[in-house]
């Protein structure tokens, strides 16, 4: 979807969500003023909360959609993220006030007036906050928005609670037990969890996150695809906002090529994944790969044994022996649970001596950024 549509598409998704809560507010809190009941008035500041998420969700997306300028030449997509932290911590900020309150409510109770009205409304807010919270959710996904999601798994728990909370007013009309106050530490501490698993995971994104594996393989196969290219390896891609990827990469070719060759590939290759993997490749290295001696398909035989029977290897990659010079040179990817990647390297380096020791060894260690 082009991004002035995308964005488009979201500020009216985030208006219907507006509207929706400002109605739904409103009813709660004449309800629950009414009714005397706790439950139903912090349900009410949560809508008021979820419109202020809309809010942000539209402006986070306005700034996301500024084009790249001298200052910020990658663009202002990471807005989005901003965004999603934001409402993250407006959650938070209300359920901690809801705490507040109800744990007031405990101390100093009160009893609550339920009427036929008021269960009427609070079941119509259940069934039309679990319709948004379904709306709003699908719609996030459909548009890879962050923002979007939150508001819509926030509206869904909202749904969730409203129910608790009619299942209090009937307990309370057909046994006289009141557990307003109770109910409402229980969505307090509903609402606070949702709120630091949402500041954690969009923290998460800002710090820079693994690159989707499905994502990372067919960006690998759609080079591959490439006539000559042997393979891709060291992807790296960086996300700056949804949908907005730029990667780093290196391929494998034959050492016969010459650099004309290799330039029209490799623009080749970046058309390529832009077109079909919307990636923009923004750097192509090359590792060269023999092709005019047989005997050292042979010796990458045996070095390729001997570095993957390393512990914590992964991959090893690049390839290249100059028998003239009687150089080895390679890449080696070992996990991030490596308890010492130097001593990994040390490992293959002093093993490789031992059985090539006429050789010397140009040996790259490389991390696992992508699948």
């Amino acid at each position: 979807m082009p991004s002035n549509s995308r964005e488009k598409a979201i500020i009216r998704t985030s208006l219907v969500g507006i509207a929706t809560n400002i109605v739904l507010a409103a009813f709660k809190t004449f309800v629950g003023l009414l009714s005397h009941s706790i439950a139903i008035v912090l349900d009410a500041v949560n809508n008021l909360s979820d419109v202020l998420s809309s809010v942000i969700t539209v402006v986070g997306t306005k700034l996301a959609g500024k084009p790249a300028d001298k200052d910020h030449p990658y663009g202002h997509g990471r807005y989005e993220y901003i965004s999603a932290a934001v409402i993250s911590v407006i959650i938070l900020y209300a359920g901690i006030t809801a705490l507040i309150e109800s744990i007031k409510a405990v101390i100093h109770p009160e009893t609550p007036e339920y009427s036929a009205a008021s269960i009427v409304i609070v079941s119509v807010a259940i069934v039309v906050k679990l319709l948004l919270g379904i709306y709003v959710k699908k719609r996030g996904k459909a548009l890879n928005s962050d923002s979007l999601k939150n508001s819509g798994q926030d509206a869904l728990q909202d749904a969730l609670i409203s129910a608790s909370t009619l299942a209090a007013a009937i307990i309370f009309i057909c046994f006289g037990v009141s557990l307003e106050a109770w109910l409402g530490i229980i969505i307090s501490l509903v609402i606070i969890k949702a709120g630091i698993e949402m500041i954690r995971e969009t923290i998460s994104k800002l710090l820079g996150e693994r690159a989707d594996s499905e994502l990372a393989k067919s960006v690998k196969e759609t080079i591959c695809e490439t006539e000559g290219v042997v393979g891709a390896y060291d992807l790296v891609m960086n996300s700056y906002g949804p949908g907005r990827w730029m990667a780093s990469v290196h391929i494998e070719i034959p050492d016969t090529w010459t650099a004309d060759k290799i330039d029209v590939t490799s623009r080749e290759i970046a058309a390529r994944v832009a077109q079909k993997n919307h990636v923009l490749l923004t750097a192509i290295g090359i590792y060269s790969q023999n092709t005019t001696d047989d005997d050292v398909k042979t010796l990458k035989t045996a070095v390729t044994e001997a570095v993957m029977s390393e512990p914590y290897v992964l991959q090893m990659h690049g390839f290249y022996c100059d028998l003239s010079t009687k150089t080895i040179r390679f890449d080696v990817v070992t996990d991030f649970i490596a308890p010492d990647p130097k001593a990994t390297i040390e490992n293959i380096t002093r093993r490789l001596h031992e059985l090539y020791p006429d050789y010397s060894l140009e040996i790259q260690p490389d991390s696992d950024f992508s699948d």
